[in-house]
């Protein structure tokens, strides 16, 4: 029983060993790749696609269909649709450039597609 439990010390210890440690946002070992989670959420818009303008005084600008409100949109804001489904009034998009009320470039959220002109 003791030998199990020490090589299972030495697996788990191996296996820590390996994960990244993170100190106050800096990598302290691993991967280059894995010291920016956040670079693996960026959604680069493909190029030669069209993007939406934003028709609408004020549009809120939404987490989910029908969700609480991230921000607003404003007239001429720019938009890339990213999904849109059959029969439903509701569109993801992505901000394409800084909104006029301050929404960053790339984020994501849901629009009402009544509002969206190419």
């Amino acid at each position: 029983m003791s030998l199990l439990r020490s090589r299972l010390g030495l697996a788990v210890a191996a296996v820590l060993a390996g994960l990244m440690v993170t100190v106050g946002g800096v990598a302290a070992s691993g991967s280059a790749a894995a010291a920016s989670p956040a670079s693996a959420e960026r959604y680069v818009i493909p190029k030669g696609l069209k993007t939406h303008k934003v028709t609408a005084s004020a549009l809120r600008f939404r987490a989910a269909p029908a969700g609480w409100v991230k921000g607003l949109l404003y007239r001429g804001d720019r938009v890339f649709i990213r999904e849109s489904y059959v029969g439903s009034p509701w569109v993801k998009v992505v901000v394409v450039g800084k909104s006029q009320s301050g929404i960053r470039h790339e984020t994501r959220g849901w629009v009402h597609r009544q509002y969206l002109r190419r």
